[in-house]
């Protein structure tokens, strides 16, 4: 046989069988055809082959070691083939295209987006991140998280959540006072700014202190690194609802002071102008409204809790 030429696949089929079960008489009532069938497809492919794949005897079969490395080789192709079909025949799961805030995904969704997949296995959400994104992605997409005040074009915008702010360190970073902290007790090596001054320096201003330079400490481009900055308890960072919830709900960060701020930003869901309308692009952003509608009732109740 050439080795270029592949043996009859009938009788491969016929031997994973015979291989399977050890018996041609078995192997016949599975495949639906006769035993004196099953009993030509092997000695023709012995013949084609030019190897013994079975010791016969009066009472049974053995199958012999090149016979057995064959009909593994033929069980796992067509295995392979009953698999390909298998995914033919259900279809490429959707995909949807999501660019995000870095932050908004890797501390909002992240923590999320495992319950969607549950419940929608057949969608795919395909991410793209960027930090401190606060403009529509360049290129193809199917939806956008991005943080601002809106007024974008080449695409469709709708509020998705509004925030507030509030400082936040690890629970026992002011276990040194006999009292509860306030922002006088703050010393500037303790700030840790989340990409400028802006919210230490609106939080000094809110309270009338000035015991610290709010332009002091150190500045991070990510909320991310911030928020693991002070879980360390290497200073008092600025949190916010969205990126800091999963902190707070773990105890790893506290809020030591009664001060929030409401940010003048947002978090905006966007689309671009004629971009296609999908069932499961409309599946997926009806889920992301449940989950911003209970993480809105997480923060009523903590705030509620708190007063």
């Amino acid at each position: 046989m050439s080795k270029f030429r592949l043996p009859n696949l009938n009788a491969l089929r016929v031997l994973a069988e015979v291989a399977r079960y050890r018996s041609f008489t078995k192997a016949a009532e599975s495949l639906g055809v006769t035993q004196s069938a099953v009993s030509k497809q092997v000695a023709a492919l012995e013949a084609e082959l030019g190897q013994p794949l079975f010791v016969r005897s009066h009472r049974k079969i053995e199958i012999t070691a090149f016979g057995r490395r064959v009909a593994d080789l033929a069980d796992g192709a067509f295995a392979q083939i009953r698999a390909g079909l298998r995914e033919e025949e259900a279809g490429a799961p959707d995909q949807i295209a999501l660019w995000g805030d870095a932050d908004f995904i890797e501390l909002w969704l992240f923590p999320r987006l495992h319950r969607f997949e549950a419940l929608h296995p057949e969608i795919r959400i395909s991410i793209s991140v960027q930090v401190g994104m606060n403009r529509p992605p360049q290129g193809r997409y199917d939806c956008a998280v991005i943080w601002g005040r809106g007024g974008w074009a080449g695409c469709r915008f709708a509020p998705f959540l509004t925030n507030s702010v509030f400082p936040v360190a690890a629970p026992g970073f002011f276990h040194h006072l006999d009292r509860a902290p306030a922002l006088s007790d703050i010393r500037e090596q303790h700030l840790i700014h989340d990409q400028s001054a802006y919210w230490w320096r609106a939080f000094r201003e809110a309270a009338g202190a000035r015991s610290f330079n709010p332009n002091a400490g150190r500045i991070y481009n990510r909320s991310a690194l911030c928020l693991e900055a002070a879980v360390r308890g290497h200073g008092i960072t600025i949190g916010d609802e969205v990126t800091t919830r999963e902190h707070i709900e773990q105890g790893t960060l506290v809020c030591p002071f009664e001060a929030r701020l409401p940010s003048p930003d947002a978090y905006y869901i966007a689309q671009p102008e004629g971009g296609r309308e999908t069932p499961s692009l409309t599946t997926f952003l009806t889920w992301l409204e449940h989950e911003r509608d209970a993480h809105r009732q997480f923060f009523q109740r903590f705030w509620e809790g708190r007063g």
